[in-house]
């Protein structure tokens, strides 16, 4: 049976056969509807399906208008070309629901097709980044390329790859660049340090040599000194030498009395202090001394010993012209300092390398000492301290000569009775009141006459 075909109807060759064709062609407005693309709610795991998802195809089918024609030439019900249509009853064409057609998935063209190596690197960085290029995204919704075919949506998408690419390349040019200028500053940096390097190991050659020239000339200094100074003492050695001698008339009085004073003899003490009128200006009566007050003036009476036969004499205490030696030093003083003073070291150092020296420094030792040793063998009864005093009156001999020696002679100076203490001039003793006045100088300063020295006063203040 043959039949005309007319648009929006459906023909059959064989009326036996279940089989129908529909057209869906463009031109058949009657079964022809445009397809809608939907976004699928979760994203494929693959790369590409990842950047362009497959679309899904929905299509409606009108019902078909009644036209006169035999009953058994009209369809029943339409559904795709690819499924079988099985007759159904006429009333069903009746009915108000319009026909559909079952949907199918448009299969995607895999968007790694054709791609070279490097461009298939691009395209996962992509995908891994989530690129989105020049405010265009990759996905369909914002794509450049929707509305176009296969064949151009692959070549949009490879020409944004390729922008990228070059861009990249661009990039990595411009850190090629940055690289061979930061290279060229190393080599300048590492240059100039090797001449820093040179100019250090010359610096430290010319101060290595310096450090020898300086020993030298050092040793050749302490060789002067040797044959212009009785000693090799300076500021330094004869400050530490002082404050031990300090520290040994303390030991040898605090020896002497023994325990809590246990050696003292009061009223010896009292009365030799009163026949050398040192009890005249003190402030406390003699009734009321204690034995720390007589043991305070045994010390200052053991230095004042020590000053008188040492260090109070113009030269030296074995020199027999010292009253002629301080008339023509002072006129020499007068007229040429430096001279004056080179002629005293010379003097001093005469003294110390004369072999008839020991000898006249045993006699005045031995001299010092016996008298001292009377004196505190009467005041504190059963001692035996003869050694500790012969022992500094050796080292006074010594240190008044070193002093005497120094380019500004060294001499001690006693503080008047009655100044106010200062605490930072003097040094107090035991129970000494520092808001009081000077009632005993245990100790006196020692100072040059440039007051380049200075050692402060010991004393006990009322």
């Amino acid at each position: 049976m043959s039949s005309k075909s007319h648009p929006g109807r459906i023909s059959t060759s064989n009326p036996s056969s279940p089989m129908v064709s529909v057209n869906l062609s463009r031109d058949n407005s009657l079964f022809y509807t445009e397809p809608k693309f939907e976004e699928p709610k979760k994203k494929s795991s693959g790369l590409a399906q990842g950047l362009f998802p497959s679309p899904t195809l929905q299509a409606e089918v009108k019902s078909l208008p009644q036209l006169p024609s035999d009953d058994a030439t009209q369809p029943t019900v339409a559904l795709t070309a690819a499924t079988p249509i099985h007759p159904q009853p006429r009333i069903s064409l009746e009915g108000q629901k319009p026909f559909k057609v079952n949907t199918s998935e448009i299969l995607s063209r895999p968007a790694s097709s054709g791609l070279t190596e490097s461009e298939l690197r691009g395209l996962k960085r992509l995908s891994t980044e989530g690129y989105t290029g020049h405010g265009h995204s990759i996905s369909r919704e914002g794509s450049p390329v929707n509305g176009l075919s296969g064949d151009e949506r692959e070549s949009e998408r490879l020409r944004v790859y390729r922008n990228k690419i070059d861009e990249l390349n661009t990039l990595v040019t411009q850190l090629r660049i940055d690289l061979n200028g930061a290279l060229e500053d190393k080599h300048q940096t590492t240059k100039a340090y090797h001449d820093l390097h040179r100019k250090y190991d010359d610096v430290t050659a010319k101060l290595a040599k310096r450090d020898q020239e300086y020993d030298v000339m050092s040793k050749n200094y302490l060789e002067h000194m040797r044959h212009i100074r009785a000693t090799d003492d300076d500021h330094s050695t004869i400050m530490e030498r002082l404050t031990q001698l300090k520290v040994g008339i303390e030991h040898l009085v605090r020896t002497a009395q023994g325990s809590r004073s246990v050696n003292l003899n009061r009223k010896e003490a009292i009365d030799h202090f009163k026949g050398t009128g040192q009890l005249a200006a003190f402030p406390i009566p003699e009734d009321n001394l204690e034995p720390f007050h007589l043991n305070l003036y045994m010390e200052s009476i053991v230095m004042y010993t020590l000053v008188t036969c040492f260090f109070d004499r113009p030269l030296s205490c074995i020199f027999d012209f010292n009253e002629g030696f301080q008339d023509i030093y002072d006129w020499m003083s007068q007229r040429n300092d430096k001279s004056a003073v080179r002629w005293r070291q010379q003097l001093c150092q005469m003294l110390a390398q004369d072999p008839a020296t020991k000898t006249r420094q045993a006699e005045e030792v031995d001299k010092a000492a016996a008298a001292l040793s009377e004196l505190i063998s009467k005041v504190y009864m059963g001692s035996n301290v003869t050694a500790k005093i012969r022992d500094l009156c050796n080292k006074a001999f010594e240190l008044a000569v070193a002093m005497t020696g120094m380019e500004s002679a060294i001499s001690p100076v006693y503080i008047p009775l009655g100044t106010s203490f200062d605490e930072e001039t003097m040094g107090s003793s035991l129970k000494s009141n520092c808001e009081g006045k000077v009632a005993l100088v245990i100790f006196p300063a020692f100072r040059d006459r440039v007051q380049a020295f200075n050692i402060p006063p010991k004393v006990w203040c009322y």
